[in-house]
C-alpha cells in the first residue's frame, strides 16, 4: 500500500491499482497499471497520485489509505482484479452517489461479464462509473448483453521498441511461450505438440518464459522433469526486455484456454519482436491475431491442429511476410494511439 505523486498542475487525478512497488512482478495487471501511470505522467499536465493495492498483510491500513485518497480527489482511475473489485466497487459506488466522485474503470482481463452474472450488484456499480474501458469488442458486447451500458473499447497497449525483422538460420525452429505459467495457458499442449513433431527427427525447440502460478508449480515441475531436452524453462523476463528476448525466436505459441483472457500483453510483445503468433481460437484472440497474416488460429485444445499449424510455420516460405505483418500490427498497440483519448475523456469532465 502506497501513495505517491508526480507534481505538475492543479488538476489532480488518483490511480488505484496494482503497482507492486518494491516487487519484481511482471504479470499483465501490474504491467498495464504501470504503463498507464507512466504514459499519463509523460503526456498530461496533471498531478497524479496513486494507491498501490498490493497489500496482503494490512488490509485495514489499505482501506483507510484508500478512503483518504478518494476523499481528496474528484477524478479516480481504477484498475482492479476480482478481489479488488469486490473490495472497492461498493466503496466507489457510495462515493459516486454521495460525493459525486468520477470513476474511470480501466478493466483488467476479459471476463467482467461473468462477474456481473455472479454478482448482480456489479451492474449498478459499473453503470455508476463515468466509463468502463474494455480491451476488446467481444467484452463490450458481453457487458452490454448483461446491462452494462457505458463501455468504450481501448485495446491493451505497451511502450515497446519495435524491432527490425531478423532473418536467421537456426538448426532447430525456435518456438517460444511467453506468459504466466499455468495449465490453462496451454503449457502442456505446447510441449506435447513439440514432442509429436520431433518423434522422428529433432526439428524444433520450445522455450518457456514467465512467472509460475503457485497452484501449478508442483505439476509444472513434474511436467518439466519428463519433458524432452528440446523443451526448456527460461525463467522470468523484465517487461522492458521482452523484445530483446523474443526477437531471437521464430514464432510465439499462445494455446490459451484461460477464462480470464482479455487482450493478452504477450501478443503485443510478440508483434513488437516481429514474431507471428500461433494462437487458439479462444476469447478475443481472433480480434488480434489475423489468420494467415500476422499469425495462425487453430481450434482450442486440439493438439493435432496445433501441431499442424506449427509445421506449417516451419516450412512456410511466406514466414517473412507474416513477420512483417506482425511488426505492422505492433504499431496499432503503441500508447500514443490511445493515451490522448484517455486524457481527453477526463479533461472534458
Amino acid at each position: 500500500m502506497n501513495i505517491s505523486s508526480t507534481m505538475k498542475t492543479h488538476k489532480k487525478v488518483l490511480i488505484i491499482g496494482h503497482f507492486a512497488k518494491g516487487q519484481n512482478m511482471y504479470d499483465g495487471q501490474t504491467v498495464k497499471t504501470l504503463t498507464l501511470y507512466e504514459e499519463l505522467k509523460k503526456k498530461s499536465s496533471w498531478t497524479i497520485n496513486i494507491v498501490d493495492t498490493y497489500m496482503k498483510k494490512n488490509p485495514i491500513r489499505l482501506l483507510f489509505t484508500s478512503l483518504k485518497a478518494i476523499l481528496t480527489h474528484k477524478q479516480i482511475i481504477v484498475l482492479l482484479s476480482g478481489n479488488g473489485m469486490s473490495f472497492y466497487f461498493p466503496l466507489l459506488y457510495f462515493f459516486t452517489k454521495v460525493f459525486k466522485k468520477q470513476i474511470y474503470h480501466d478493466v483488467i482481463g476479459g471476463n467482467l461479464d461473468q462477474y456481473v452474472k455472479d454478482n448482480p450488484k456489479f451492474k449498478k456499480y459499473l453503470n455508476s462509473f463515468e466509463v468502463n474501458w474494455v480491451e476488446t469488442h467481444l467484452l463490450k458486447k458481453k457487458l452490454e448483453d448483461v446491462g452494462v451500458t457505458n463501455c468504450v473499447v481501448i485495446p491493451n497497449f505497451k511502450r515497446l521498441p519495435i524491432t527490425q525483422i531478423e532473418v536467421a538460420y537456426h538448426p532447430l525452429f525456435k518456438f517460444v511461450l511467453f506468459s504466466r505459467v499455468m495449465k490453462e495457458k496451454g503449457i502442456e499442449e505446447a510441449i506435447e505438440a513439440v514432442q509429436l513433431i520431433n518423434l522422428k527427427n529433432k526439428v524444433c525447440q520450445l522455450d518457456i518464459y514467465g512467472p509460475i502460478d503457485e497452484q501449478y508449480k508442483e505439476r509444472f515441475d513434474f511436467v518439466m522433469k519428463h519433458a524432452p531436452e528440446e523443451v526448456s524453462y527460461k525463467g522470468v523476463v523484465n517487461f522492458n526486455e521482452s523484445v530483446s528476448t523474443l526477437k531471437h525466436y521464430d514464432a510465439l505459441l499462445f494455446p490459451t484456454t484461460w477464462k480470464g483472457e482479455g487482450f493478452p500483453g504477450t501478443l503485443i510483445d510478440a508483434f513488437s519482436s516481429g514474431l507471428p503468433v500461433i494462437a487458439s481460437r479462444w476469447a478475443s484472440n481472433e480480434e488480434i491475431v489475423v489468420h494467415g497474416q500476422n499469425g495462425w488460429l487453430y481450434p482450442k485444445e486440439d493438439i493435432m491442429t496445433l501441431r499442424q499449424a506449427m509445421l506449417t510455420f516451419m516450412y512456410d516460405t511466406e514466414i517473412l511476410t507474416m513477420k512483417k505483418h506482425a511488426r505492422e500490427s505492433a504499431q496499432l498497440y503503441q500508447p500514443d494511439c490511445y493515451i490522448q483519448m484517455i486524457i481527453d475523456t477526463l479533461e472534458r469532465r
